[in-house]
């Protein structure tokens, strides 16, 4: 399956489909006595792949999670930590080398890949998911695994497979919903540069997803950042240079869960934008849901939509990302 607004329909059923594949795998694993020694746990990964640990990390706060994106890990690191490496084609240079680090500090190593090196790796649970798709575009597949695997490290109290098919159920029942909604924000992003403002740690990783497809799908630069800390710096910077106001489009992400605080400065923002930043315009972002998981992928689905519709109307093919594919290429002869 190629086409992108296809692949991003595919989002309800990829969660359905890994709950199915972790439980068969589950059932037959034969570490389980493993599965109960963790205190925290490091998620290794890159791009469209970690992004799947980067909503892990906000959608469990009480669970001491670490996002690794880079070649090292962190030297502290023992076996109290789970770590999982999630690279969907199995090849990410970066999290190959984080695996040869982990395996030598004689880590739990979990494995979430379609296929590669990595699953080729001495990993004690490898969860293989289907291949076949842009790592952006197999989101369900990446991230469902990992909550399942928090639980049954006992980490998390509650096993979340319930959560996760409401979810899906959720997305699909909202799907053309969502497409009609990005249909309009197309027209109003179009030839802009997008500045999009996340007002919780949850959708600022929720605005990188956002930034990561209008980059990829749409091919366009897109600028990122979360309220309060642009209050601190950025918000001066508002407006100027001038001309650019009307090149430009600010997207408020706003979570329903937000402290009131954060909503208030939202709105102060806003008030800033409109007396000091004429021609800006500012559009605002409300999820449906009925908890966090449902907002942050209610709001992940209308960007994976919006970043689809704006390279069609820029008669854009979403799928290749030539410049990535010609970087791993150069990487690669010089190994």
């Amino acid at each position: 399956m190629r086409n992108m607004r296809g692949i991003i329909y595919s989002l309800p059923d990829q969660i359905v489909e890994s709950i199915k594949l972790f439980d068969c795998l589950w059932s037959v694993f034969p570490h389980k006595e493993h599965f109960k020694k963790f205190k925290r746990v490091i998620i290794c990964g890159m791009g469209g792949s970690g992004i799947s640990g980067d909503i892990t990390s906000q959608l469990y706060p009480g669970i001491e999670v670490l996002v690794n994106k880079d070649y090292k890990v962190p030297e502290y690191l023992d076996k109290t930590a789970l770590s999982i490496l999630v690279s969907y084609s199995g090849n990410t240079e970066e999290t190959l080398s984080n695996y040869k680090i982990l395996k030598k500090k004689g880590l739990f190593i979990v494995v979430i890949s379609s296929n590669g090196k990595l699953m080729r790796q001495d990993a004690l649970l490898k969860i293989k998911i289907p291949g076949g798709l842009p790592p952006r575009g197999a989101l369900g597949y990446l991230f469902t695994p990992i909550p399942l695997l928090l639980y049954r490290a006992g980490l998390l109290k509650n096993n979340p497979a319930k959560e996760l098919l409401s979810l899906a159920l959720f997305l699909k029942s909202h799907i053309k919903d969502i497409e009609k909604r990005a249909k309009t924000l197309t027209r109003i992003i179009k030839d802009k540069l997008p500045i999009i403002y996340a007002n919780s740690g949850l959708f600022g990783v929720v605005a990188k997803r956002w930034q990561c497809q209008f980059n990829e799908n749409s091919k366009i630069l897109c600028h990122t950042n979360i309220i309060p800390e642009m209050n601190h710096n950025e918000i001066v910077g508002i407006g100027r240079p001038e001309q650019l106001n009307n090149e430009m489009v600010a997207i408020f992400l706003n979570d329903p869960g937000a402290l009131n605080r954060n909503a208030l400065r939202v709105r102060i923002v806003k008030e800033i934008i409109k007396k000091e930043a004429g021609g800006l315009r500012c559009v605002d972002i409300n999820p449906r849901g009925r908890n966090p998981l449902e907002y942050a992928f209610w709001t992940i689905m209308l960007g994976d939509f919006i970043s689809y519709y704006l390279a069609l109307g820029s008669n854009i093919d979403p799928i290749p990302v030539k410049r990535i594919d010609y970087l791993k290429n150069r990487l690669s002869k010089s190994i």
